[in-house]
């Protein structure tokens, strides 16, 4: 027996081991979801990754938080994960740490385990959360449910031409700025997320409603009007605009954000 033989036949016995000889509530569920992809990919050096005290934290780690997340649902309601989803995220389980980047991993491989939700699970989504930086995954959470994200670019303009200086390229107004690591870098966020065909900008179209964009507006004065005497002849102008969810980042959105 080749020593890849004996590595997959350890793979069960591994998954056993980490959920508790499938005592925990969800291991059933889980296993039973996972059973048929464990061994693809690279999950086929599990027991190799379980050998580094770190990799085996993560591991561990991540695969109880797919546990826990499969402890309500009803056995009969799971089925196996097709291998397009499943085998890229269990690959990123044994070295993603990032809080919020676990959790849309989970919940994807959640989404995908069961009969009534696993056609949300597109098989470019493992890839696309790959591409993600943890305030990217931090700002998806923030715009689930939305109709969408105001967002103002901020000018000084000369008031007879069609000629300006942009100051900002884009306010944003979601709720989840305090709590970026980097907010200074929002703009190329959200360029990321349009290149991930999850967004689009509605150039020449805003949004309607009562306080939307007034307090985008409140803090481009803040940030800028300063800088008048700097621009003799020009207007602090704010352009008002919209990103609107496409139709894939809103399927991406009930599959991995829960």
């Amino acid at each position: 027996m080749s020593d890849l033989d004996v590595i997959v036949k350890s793979l069960p016995k591994l998954i056993e081991e980490v959920y508790g000889d499938l005592a925990k509530p969800g291991a059933i569920q889980a296993g039973k979801a996972i059973e048929t992809i464990v061994g693809l990919g690279n999950t086929v050096l599990w027991p190799v990754a379980l050998l580094n005290e770190r990799s085996k934290i993560v591991l561990e780690s991540n695969l109880n938080r797919y546990r826990q997340k499969m402890e309500q649902i009803p056995v009969e309601d799971v089925v196996p994960i097709p291998s397009e989803v499943g085998v890229p995220v269990l690959e990123k389980f044994t070295h993603v740490t990032n809080e919020e980047l676990c959790e849309l991993y989970a919940e994807l491989l959640r989404k995908a385990s069961i009969n009534s939700t696993q056609n949300l699970a597109h098989p470019s989504f493992a890839n696309i959360l790959s591409n993600l930086s943890p305030d990217e995954a931090l700002i998806l959470k923030a715009i689930k449910g939305t109709r969408g994200v105001p967002v103002v670019e901020v000018r000084y303009q000369k008031a007879s031409e069609n000629e300006w200086v942009t100051m900002h390229p884009m306010l944003a107004g979601i709720n989840c700025l305090a709590d970026l690591s980097f907010p200074d870098n929002v703009p190329a966020y959200f360029s990321n997320l349009e290149g991930q065909g999850l967004i689009t900008k509605r150039v020449g179209v805003f949004m309607v409603g009562e306080n939307i964009y007034e307090p985008l507006e409140s803090t481009g004065h803040r940030l800028f009007s300063h800088l008048e005497d700097q621009f003799e002849g020009y207007n602090l102008k704010f352009i008002r605009e919209k990103l609107e969810i496409t139709q894939f980042g809103e399927l991406m959105l009930k599959a991995c954000v829960a």
